[in-house]
């Protein structure tokens, strides 16, 4: 379910594809710039093979990094469709706030997750006991202490009364 759900909602074959199309062009530039000795490589005293191999270090990791913050926007757009939230506005947070911090206040203000009403299939949040489009009632409240419980549970997760309608006490 994990990996289905990554699969749907980032495009890692996508990214993964962007980031080896990428690195393999900078590795051909830097070395076609090595046998010609052109740009980077012009001075003799830059023509060693370590300092192609840090070339090569260096676009790898910043490539690497490119493509990670590129699947994280993914994440935070698909993340808050999920939630009711407006996709566009906290992608473009993610992506202009700098120092990746709109990714961290993305993740500490985001909704939770919405769910699905039995009846319509409408997307509610969390917290609502009625659908507002069908009026099918999805949780129902203790009649000891009044906390909320999923519809079909036994017994109340606060006092532990019975929620079925004999009203039997938990032990």
């Amino acid at each position: 379910m994990a990996g289905k759900l990554i699969d749907e909602k980032i495009p890692v074959r996508g990214l993964t594809v962007f980031y080896l199309v990428s690195l393999l062009l900078l590795w051909g530039y830097f070395a076609w710039d090595y046998v010609n000795a052109a740009h980077v490589f012009a001075s003799p005293h830059d023509r060693h093979l370590f300092v192609l191999g840090i070339c090569f270090f260096a676009t790898g990791m910043a490539m690497l990094f490119l493509t990670a913050i590129i699947g994280v926007w993914f994440f935070v757009y698909h993340d808050a469709g999920r939630r009711g939230m407006n996709q566009w506005l906290w992608t473009f947070i993610a992506i202009f706030t700098p120092n990746l911090l709109g990714i961290i206040i993305y993740l500490i203000l985001r909704k939770p997750l919405l769910v699905q009403c039995p009846g319509c299939r409408a997307r509610l949040e969390p917290q609502l006991t009625f659908c507002p489009h069908c009026g099918r009632q999805f949780k129902q409240k203790c009649s000891k202490c009044g906390a909320t419980a999923e519809q079909g549970h036994e017994f109340c997760g606060s006092c532990g009364a019975s929620l079925s309608p004999s009203g039997n006490q938990a032990v």
